[in-house]
């Protein structure tokens, strides 16, 4: 008898399914901290990281396992090692947000040592990989530059959170928590959840919308202003110059000024009718200009820091996630249903009040919690919280009933349009 061989599914829908976990847990702790007015401090701090590592980040590494072999043409290089980093990367996000949360300080740099070694693990496949695809084809080469730009981003970020975790408990020293925090964040929202975002989503517009981007420069032009931005907003504050860390955000704004003129043509062009992931990529354009348009008030002294992280990782991260989770994870769920041949489109299983509710209430949520945060109104944040817990929900419905039509009997093969896992 032949062993049956498990199989792999092209994105891990485990560590897919805990970043959404991560997603409704988070408006949890919100509501709670609106509860004791604790925009500050340690607990807000496990917040924030709930949202970057738990959701946002460890979403993103799911997608690159397939977005790396698929976009390079390249398979992975011990691909199961980094499969196997993300169940340890989420459990060692898991302790840090319980260490901030309950404050515990000596906790922190195990917890955040545990992160970077699952991180590591997974950036060594990862790094392998795109190291052979830079010397494919040229467009292939030069996607693969771009991803180990923004993988390295990331593995500064987190070199930059260890380090600052074992300064919180006395172990380095203090004046990392100077510099440290502003570079850490900088390089963690824009240098790679940004970018990253930025970049991916110049291939995955096209499923979404029908269409790509008349202008393939614009997005060049949008990516290195980003990155020319964390580079000199890093050294201006590294080196306390105020004039240089306004010009690095002077040119992060320009860049999503960019992005946003370009991604609106595509939309504004769109011929699939499926609408909701469309929203969802709008907003979400239009929360990075917001925010990043805070980040330039909030280096020029305004006290915009919370409604800046707010905006960026809500506003803009977390609404991409949600266009592509309305998009190319409801294909996941079709292909773990139906067989990687399976050709269903998202809008097929997908219940359209269930999707325009959901995206609603995230937008009150972003918006209601930018305001919260803007005027210090707890009662406001709360509500934000509810908005937004109320739009996770109706998104964990959705996609409930989307699994519930997958499993449905199929019509024939030759009544189906042809589409990619992407399309």
């Amino acid at each position: 008898m032949i062993p049956r061989v498990k199989r792999q599914h092209w994105i891990p829908p485990i560590a897919l399914g805990a970043g959404q976990i991560a997603h409704g847990a988070s408006w949890v702790l919100l509501f709670l901290l609106a509860l004791d007015g604790a925009t500050f401090g340690l607990p807000a701090l496990a917040w924030l990281h709930l949202v970057a590592l738990g959701w946002l980040t460890l979403t993103a590494l799911a997608v690159l396992v397939h977005v790396i072999p698929a976009f390079t043409d390249v398979p992975w290089k011990a691909g199961r090692v980094a499969r196997g980093a993300l169940f340890v990367y989420a459990a060692g996000v898991l302790l840090v947000v319980a260490a901030f949360w309950t404050r515990s300080t000596e906790a922190l740099p195990w917890a955040g040592s545990l992160v970077a070694v699952a991180l590591i693990g997974y950036l060594i496949p990862a790094a392998r990989t795109l190291a052979a695809a830079s010397l494919g084809p040229r467009v292939e080469a030069a996607i693969a530059r771009a991803l180990t730009i923004t993988l390295g981003a990331l593995l500064v970020t987190v070199a930059i959170g260890v380090a600052l975790a074992f300064a919180l408990a006395g172990r380095a020293p203090a004046s990392l928590l100077t510099a440290g925090p502003p570079i850490h964040a900088t390089f963690g929202l824009i240098g790679w959840l940004t970018i990253l975002i930025m970049g991916v989503s110049a291939r995955t517009v096209r499923p979404i919308s029908g269409g790509g981007s008349r202008y393939p420069w614009a997005h060049i032009v949008a990516g290195s202003l980003e990155v020319a931005g964390v580079l000199i907003f890093a050294s201006g504050t590294l080196f306390g110059v105020p004039i240089v860390t306004v010009c690095g955000a002077i040119a992060l704004l320009a860049g999503a000024v960019v992005y946003a003129a370009d991604v609106a043509g595509v939309l504004l062009r769109a011929t699939v009718s499926h609408r909701p992931p469309q929203a969802f990529f709008a907003a979400g354009t239009v929360w990075l200009v917001a925010g990043l348009a805070l980040f330039t008030g909030t280096v020029a002294g305004a006290p915009w820091g919370p409604v800046t992280a707010y905006v960026i990782l809500i506003g803009w991260a977390g609404q991409l996630v949600n266009a592509h989770i309305h998009h190319i994870g409801i294909r996941l769920m079709a292909t773990i249903a139906r067989g990687d041949d399976d050709e269903t489109r998202p809008g097929e299983l997908l219940a359209a009040p269930l999707s325009w509710a959901t995206f609603v209430f995230f937008q009150c949520a972003v918006a209601a919690g930018a305001v919260a945060l803007l005027v210090q109104l707890p009662s406001l944040l709360a509500a934000a919280a509810l908005a937004g817990l109320a739009g996770w929900l109706m998104l964990g419905v959705n996609m409930f009933v989307a699994a519930n039509r997958a499993r449905q009997p199929q019509p024939p093969p030759d009544s189906r349009a042809t589409i990619s896992l992407l399309g």
